[in-house]
């Protein structure tokens, strides 16, 4: 087979993120996601590298979807409650004090590192010395924040709508898109 023959397999896609909170002083930072046929879906965000299962990747993604329209809410005056599915992230809504409403997504995962990629596992349901949180949550300001294991990223809405559907595109499902919702 000659190189031109050579076909490879799996999903890579990269974006650069605005710091949402740090973006007055215009700092950007890499996302990546990627999957190799049959492997974990990676996410690079910054200089830390992620690995998960595809049921763990499908909901962050649709975690993170929810997250995003309660951000659209906001700009427009009301709280849209996504339909309930099964979730290994216990989600609930808050109003702040200011009427704002917020979404908060947690769970305690399992994880191990290896060669600087720290891979998640199953949901722990007792307490577990290798357990780590994960958590996706609105940002007053109409941003997003993932946390993964004792990181932080925050993001736009929009780049929040492009890491769903990349996170669903590694899968090879359809995108869970809300572009029309958020430039209405």
């Amino acid at each position: 087979m000659s190189k031109a023959e050579i076909q490879t397999t799996g999903f890579f896609i990269e974006r650069e993120f605005t710091c949402w909170r740090e973006r007055d002083y215009e700092k950007f930072y890499p996302c990546k996601v990627s999957k190799q046929e049959g492997n974990y879906v990676s996410l690079s965000m910054g200089d830390m590298s992620y690995n998960f299962d595809d049921t763990l990747a499908e909901d962050i993604a649709r975690c993170i979807l929810d997250a995003d329209l309660v951000t659209v809410g906001k700009l427009y005056g009301y709280i849209p409650k996504p339909a309930m599915r099964d979730s290994d992230f216990d989600s609930w809504y808050k109003q702040n004090s200011s009427g704002t409403w917020n979404y908060f997504g947690e769970g305690m995962f399992g994880c191990h590192r290896s060669g600087g990629v720290i891979t998640f596992i199953e949901r722990v349901t007792d307490e577990d010395d290798t357990a780590e949180i994960m958590g996706i949550y609105t940002i007053d300001d109409v941003g997003i924040t993932l946390v993964l294991e004792s990181s932080s990223y925050s993001f736009s809405k929009l780049d929040a709508v492009w890491l769903s559907n990349a996170l669903m595109g590694a899968l090879g499902e359809e995108p869970l898109d809300f572009v029309k919702i958020l430039t209405m």
